[in-house]
């Protein structure tokens, strides 16, 4: 009964914070719920059933224009040959199918255009997304029940759903694959369980049809066959490695019968492949490769840029918690070997900076290890004192991550530094210029009193534009100071150390800067920076991305302070702008001082 309250409550808050807290759908732009990744796996069906285009994907750069759901047409790749295929396999597409098609039927009704990206369809994935998340946990709860006390299962479901990333993914970004998948793991672990209580035929079917829509949505999903393959074996002997090959051998036609169920599956995307590009097989992720022999563990698992553990430190627990259930003796060997091979394969992608989303949908498997441990600290009143607060430490931490990655506006996901982290961390709001702190590594900490070596309020400078208030101040947009074809500012200051009165051990340079707009592409952003030069050579950088800066406080007083070089000759400070330029800023009251 605690469970299935549980289940209840979080489930309704939950919906609740999916439609009031940062939805999506009402966002537009490449913030809103198709967009990005999503659109990439979400584009067949329109392609299929709107604009008849699965083969040329002519429809995308209009579609695209209309609604900016991605600066580029990421969602397609161009082979050799000159085909296109899209980037991600279908089975994405394949869950999203009837919440699309109840959208489709209902779109013009309702005063929307059937384009496949109005707001119906939006919403309808926002919808599926929730229905996928009541289903999955609800099986989840029962496999836990199973073996765990009810009691259990109640608090696993809080820290699950308010403790990991699970939260984002069900509640924010709430089309990206993870949550949805974390669901066909639930079901794919309760219909392996029944299995092999009741080898029946529906379990068959069920157990090859969620490997095959697991695989067909990831690839990568293919070590998902592991759970009801090896599925309650708890050690590795003879003895029950005999006891599996005869339970194969006796129910050889169901086993096959899920085989021939995931094969079905998967021919869905080799006749797509065949169908647009006339080869069986595709590799439609270009550059993007594994590096099998030598994944990225470290970096993936416990970076500052990206750490999974770090960022969703809950999953932590979930590894202690293999101890109890080896003692536990609960389907030990299928748990192990899927999450080290899951581990393995993420941190092997190449751009593992990606982070800890990868991780998620497996993490469905890693709830019987917790569960496990929070039965056993149950036992424990010691334990108690020390797991809970722990846990609930942990569950604010991911509330905080995710607070600061939407509303908060201070966590970059992939652009995280060790010093920006200990600056924001557990903080629901902070000062809006430790941004910077993305780009810059180190901090002055003495007085800010100290010598002025250069400053310019432009009051007499010829390069200035004159803003609506009257006001001359150092315009960078386009056609001004910074654009495509001059992108480099003047240098401001130029001071060979020789004409300085005192050596200074940190410099500061600042500036008063107003954001008019903010572009988001860091290959356009607007740069500001200071440079040491000794020998005509830069001997030192310090430099920031102004839009980063500028989430949401439009007028600010920004200052980088570089501890000086032992050797240098001269100082530069300046901003720039490598590529066009699509931001604009007025800059004022541009100082370089000596603070030491």
């Amino acid at each position: 009964m605690k469970s299935l309250v549980s289940y209840i409550v979080l489930s309704i808050t939950l919906i609740l914070f999916s439609f009031f807290y940062y939805p999506r759908y009402q966002q537009g732009g490449s913030e809103t719920t198709i967009s990005w990744d999503v659109s990439g796996y979400y584009w067949y069906l329109p392609a299929v059933f709107i604009y008849k285009d699965l083969k040329h994907l002519h429809f995308s750069d209009s579609l695209r224009s209309a609604y900016g759901c991605s600066p580029d047409n990421q969602q397609i790749t161009i082979l050799p040959d000159g085909s296109k295929v899209l980037k991600y396999s279908s089975g994405m597409a394949v869950q999203y199918l009837p919440f699309f098609l109840g959208a489709h039927v209902i779109s013009k009704s309702l005063g929307y255009p059937a384009d496949g990206l109005s707001p119906p369809y939006q919403i309808a994935i926002h919808i599926g997304a929730l229905c996928m998340m009541l289903l999955g946990l609800w099986y989840l709860r029962k496999l836990l029940l199973t073996y765990f006390k009810d009691g259990t299962v109640a608090i696993l479901l809080l820290f699950l759903m308010w403790g990991t990333n699970y939260t984002n993914y069900v509640g924010i970004d709430i089309g990206m694959s993870h949550a949805w998948l974390f669901s066909l793991y639930c079901l794919l672990i309760y219909a392996s369980d029944r299995f092999y209580k009741s080898p029946t035929t529906k379990y068959a079917v069920l157990i090859g049809s969620l490997v095959g829509l697991l695989i067909l949505s990831r690839p990568t999903e293919m070590i998902a066959a592991i759970i009801p393959l090896l599925w309650g074996i708890s050690k590795i002997n003879i003895k029950e490695i005999k006891a599996r090959i005869q339970c194969i051998q006796q129910h050889a036609a169901k086993f096959l019968m899920a085989i021939i169920c995931m094969l079905l599956f998967g021919s869905i995307q080799l006749a797509y492949w065949k169908y647009a590009s006339g080869h069986w097989f595709v590799y439609s992720y270009g550059d993007q490769k594994f590096s099998w022999l030598h994944p990225h563990f470290m970096d993936y698992v416990f970076s500052f840029k990206c750490g999974w553990l770090l960022y969703c430190p809950m999953m932590i627990l979930t590894y202690i918690g293999f101890v109890i259930l080896y003692k536990k003796k609960l389907s030990f060997i299928p748990i192990l070997l899927f999450s080290v091979l899951n581990i393995w394969i993420v941190s092997a992608w190449d751009v593992w900076w990606y982070g800890g989303r990868a991780m998620l949908q497996g993490s469905a498997i890693l709830m019987l290890p917790f569960a496990a441990l929070i039965e056993y600290v149950n036992t424990k009143r010691i334990w108690t004192f020390i797991f809970y607060p722990i846990a609930f430490l942990f569950l604010y931490l991911n509330i905080w991550w995710t607070h600061g990655a939407h509303h908060g506006g201070f966590v970059s996901a992939s652009d995280m530094t060790k010093m920006y982290y200990y600056k924001t961390v557990g903080r629901m709001k902070i000062n809006q210029a430790d941004r910077k702190f993305l780009f810059i590594n180190e901090e002055y900490n003495g007085s800010d009193t100290g010598q002025v070596l250069y400053s310019n309020d432009f009051t007499n400078d010829t390069l200035h534009t004159t803003n609506d208030d009257g006001n001359k101040k150092l315009f960078l947009a386009q056609s001004q100071v910074i654009t495509k074809t001059y992108s480099y500012s003047p240098n401001l200051s130029n001071t060979p150390i020789a004409s300085l009165n005192q050596r200074h051990s940190w410099y500061r340079f600042s500036a008063h800067i107003k954001c008019l707009q903010n572009n988001w592409d860091a290959n356009y952003m607007t740069w500001m920076g200071i440079q040491f030069i000794a020998n005509g050579q830069v001997v030192k950088e310090s430099k920031l991305q102004l839009d980063q800066l500028f989430y949401k406080e439009r007028e600010q007083h920004i200052f980088i302070d570089a501890e000086a070089p032992a050797s240098f000759e001269k100082i530069e400070i300046y901003f720039s702008n490598l590529n066009e330029v699509k931001g604009a800023f007025l800059i004022d009251d541009v100082k370089l001082i000596g603070l030491q």
